[in-house]
């Protein structure tokens, strides 16, 4: 072997949305100049401003060079705590089969966060509202949080209810409290008051989020209903007057009309329909306008089409047998490209699994990829596993596959480069399966190696 590797990271909690600069050592155990192509494999490869590729490293024969890797951790609830294995894969140029995958092991601590925001930004009424309040964990770890819901002003004439005050909340999980809101001292006629109410979610002594919302309380009577109320009060006493009055000194009699055009109280009543005909257009187009607000906002905030590219790596000098990637909540997984590199004796055999149907088995010496598409459901996995791993047998050498470097002459080593679209499974963005997930897929033949 005339290549040896070492990747090392600080031995410290990294908490997500810090970051962090890894080791790597690179010793050239030959008696050539060589260089050597530096490739970064594992979660922080798929980071946000990370560079999977890290170029080339050239080092004399007898000496060893030092580069550095920065690497941020995004603050998301999907990383969660606990420990995370990535490693570097250090291929020479000069050869193919001189190849060191280093590994190294993060500590990734907790972080907590949380997202308050009412379902509704305005509520009414004259004497009642409710609303709902979500609530969302962003942190990586389960948490229980508190609510508060009060007034901002200490004059306000409301008294408020949470149907919860407490609740625990998984990392990324989702939840509605239901609340109430009293009005204390109804208005009977005037005009409405707007109150703001707050709403703080928090898990600790000084950590809290929070929200507002407004109630408009309004008076039991609007000054509509109440001048429609005058008028008809006025008409009725106009016509008790008129049918009680004696006309000519003549025996009274009951006019129930004029001579020409409606009555008064027609008159009334035309003025009292188109008055509840304004009111209904204005509440539909009220009604409308927020729907329409509410249908751009749940689009803004759906789930996106995004690129998917993934490299499965096993090894059997590194004893990583197994190279799982399961697709995330809420997205399917369209494989549009599946390409296996192989390397290692000419009997071993590896096999390339979707959930817990196999999409392609085959020989180190002769690699072969599935058919693609193909749609992988949300949770479900793709697993590319080490089968067999013997020994050539009389020292005779193995025949690795064509690629860009392979192991020793007794290691074992297969690459699954991946990529497609990881497509909502909800929302606008949302596509139809096409061929339907779950069908089997071809019998796969092999690729043609260059």
């Amino acid at each position: 072997m005339t290549l040896r590797a070492e990747l090392t990271v600080p031995d410290e909690v990294i908490t997500p949305g810090d970051s962090l600069t890894a080791h790597l050592r690179v010793w050239n155990e030959s008696r050539i100049v060589d260089a050597y192509r530096l490739t970064l494999i594992g979660p922080p490869a798929d980071w946000p401003n990370t560079e999977s590729d890290l170029g080339q490293l050239p080092v004399y024969p007898g000496n060893h060079e030092k580069i550095n890797i920065p690497l941020t951790l995004p603050r998301h609830s999907d990383l969660p705590p606990g420990p995370l294995t990535f490693a570097v894969q250090v291929a020479s140029v000069e050869d193919p089969l001189a190849v060191a995958v280093p590994e190294a092991t993060l500590s990734v601590g907790e972080f907590h966060d949380l997202d308050v925001k009412p379902v509704r930004p305005r509520v009414g009424g004259a004497l009642w509202s409710t609303n709902l309040i979500l609530l969302e964990n962003t942190g990586n770890a389960t948490k229980t949080f508190r609510l508060h819901l009060a007034p901002e002003a200490a004059d306000a004439p409301l008294r408020t209810k949470l149907r919860r005050t407490r609740l625990a909340l998984d990392a990324g999980e989702e939840a509605r409290v239901g609340l109430s809101i009293r009005v204390t001292s109804p208005v009977p006629v005037g005009t409405a008051a707007d109150w703001k109410l707050g709403v703080q979610g928090g898990w600790g002594d000084e950590e809290e989020r929070t929200a507002e919302f407004v109630h408009r309380q309004r008076p039991i009577l609007p000054k509509r209903a109440m001048k429609a109320l005058i008028a008809l009060t006025a008409v009725a006493v106009a016509a008790v007057a008129l049918w009680l009055s004696p006309v000519g000194g003549k025996k009274p009699t009951v006019k129930t009309e004029s001579a020409k055009g409606p009555s008064q109280m027609e008159a009334v009543q035309q003025e009292e329909k188109k008055a509840a005909d304004a009111k209904k257009k204005q509440q539909d187009d009220q009604k409308k306008q927020e729907e329409k607000a509410k249908k751009e906002k749940e689009n803004a905030g759906a789930l996106k089409k995004k690129p998917f590219q993934q490299s499965l790596f096993i090894s059997s000098k590194s004893k990583q047998l197994t190279a799982d990637y399961t697709v995330e909540k809420g997205y399917r997984l369209v494989v549009r490209t599946l390409h296996i590199t192989t390397s290692g004796p000419a009997a071993g055999t590896i096999a390339l699994l979707q959930g817990n149907q196999p999409l392609v088995t085959t020989q180190l010496n002769q690699p072969s990829d599935p058919t693609v598409p193909l749609n992988v459901k949300e949770g479900e996995k793709l697993s590319l596993r080490l089968l067999t791993c013997p020994a050539p047998a009389g020292g005779a050498q193995p025949t690795p596959s064509t690629g860009p470097a392979g192991p020793a002459p007794t290691d074992c080593m297969a690459t699954a480069a991946i990529t497609g679209e990881l497509i909502p499974l909800k929302g606008p963005h949302a596509e139809p399966e096409t061929p339907p997930s779950g069908a089997t897929p071809p019998t796969p033949t092999p690729s043609t190696r260059s």
